[in-house]
């Protein structure tokens, strides 16, 4: 988010936050929570989260928010006072969801621009929440992929220390997902005995190139993804609201595989 009438390489943040929240109340109000990967503001600043509170009054599903490597706890905190809190500072915590447990962590680093972070503090925190509940199955919640994801361009903006992530979590076979935040486009797969996914993001997306330094930012709508997860599998949705006149076509199906009926709104352009 940014301040009334600005805006991030072009793009409203705030106009596409909005689609967002209206996508999730009218095709997903049955969710049981919404969480906010990071990246809450652009500069940290408290206007943007002002106006980012606002917006999400509109939401109907409960919500949780995380940090990113663009948000200031100090600022966070003037205007989310009863947000998550460990113990020590950090906006973290672990919640029950049915039967399942999620761990939102707090990867940021307000030292370093875009690199994350997890200090002996919280690393031993998150090892106290898994030692404490052993058994029930979890998803782990961070704004920094802790793992190369084969884009270049990232390779210096992962979280430090990734790998004693990825040693204590093969330790703790009760962690079935992780999800994450910061690199703005979409993509999943599996790490060890974890699958992972991370969604691309309200604001600013990102096309995929997998070599190179540069980040080429492209005209897409906003995207979220949707987590369904049940006692044998963890399936991943990645959403777009309907853009204005996106919608050619609806197929009616039968309740036996048949071929439905279809309902012709318009004629694709190419």
């Amino acid at each position: 988010m940014v301040p009334e009438g600005e805006r991030v390489l072009g793009f409203d943040p705030a106009t596409r936050l909005e689609s967002v929240i209206d996508t999730i109340n009218a095709e997903h109000a049955e969710a049981e929570l919404c969480i906010l990967s990071g990246d809450l503001t652009d500069r940290g600043d408290e206007a943007s989260y002002r106006r980012l509170r606002t917006l999400l009054e509109r939401l109907s599903v409960p919500s949780h928010l995380m940090l990113g490597n663009h948000d200031r706890r100090a600022a966070f905190r003037q205007v989310f006072p009863d947000a998550h809190d460990d113990g020590h500072g950090f906006v973290q915590a672990a919640l029950p969801l049915g039967s399942h447990r999620l761990i939102l962590l707090d990867t940021l680093d307000e030292m370093r621009p875009s690199a994350g972070f997890l200090c002996p503090r919280r690393l031993a925190w998150l090892n106290g929440e898994f030692e404490r509940s052993p058994t029930i199955p979890t998803l782990l919640f961070l704004h920094h992929p802790p793992f190369p994801l084969g884009i270049e361009y990232f390779h210096a903006m992962l979280l430090e220390g990734g790998d004693a992530l990825e040693s204590l979590l093969d330790r703790h076979p009760q962690v079935l997902h992780t999800a994450f935040g910061h690199v703005h486009l979409s993509v999943s797969g599996r790490s060890g005995s974890r699958s992972f996914s991370a969604t691309g993001g309200t604001c600013h997306p990102i096309r995929p190139v997998l070599a190179g330094m540069t980040a080429s930012y492209v005209e897409r709508p906003p995207c979220f993804d949707v987590i369904l997860a049940d006692a044998n599998r963890i399936i991943v949705h990645s959403i777009e609201p309907l853009m204005p006149n996106a919608l050619i076509a609806r197929e009616f199906a039968d309740d036996i595989g048949g071929p439905g009926e279809f309902e012709i709104i318009r004629t694709p352009q190419i």
